[in-house]
């Protein structure tokens, strides 16, 4: 169940992933610091890479932390300061976010990674 479980939750990130490279230039406007598109394809790659990782089963541990640091990333600068001001899309995304941040702990701390 682990591993179908793993499985699942990669085909997301794998799929949010590639509509960063999609769809990059209309989200570069969401981006709160200097870059806006650059910023978009690194966490786009990240999101693919996180994905990879768990289907090949190398340094799936690690990508899982740094997944979950991206996704906390996210809740600070993106979808906090709306939440706090009370926009339901905000509060949503918050809790998404945190959800799959937990997933992304709890999968790094039940892999074993090969090299």
């Amino acid at each position: 169940m682990q591993t179908i479980g793993k499985y699942v939750y990669a085909v997301p990130f794998l799929l949010f992933g590639i509509n960063h490279f999609v769809a990059g230039s209309q989200m570069a406007g969401m981006v709160p610091v200097p870059g806006g598109v650059i910023w978009i394809y690194v966490t786009g790659a990240a999101m693919i890479a996180a994905s990879v990782s768990i289907f090949i089963n190398k340094k799936t541990k690690l990508a899982m932390i740094l997944l979950a640091v991206l996704l906390g990333i996210y809740i600070a600068l993106l979808h906090l300061p709306g939440a706090i001001k009370g926009d339901m899309s905000s509060i949503i995304n918050t809790l998404k976010d945190l959800g799959l941040l937990g997933g992304a702990l709890v999968i790094s701390s039940i892999s074993r990674d090969n090299a």
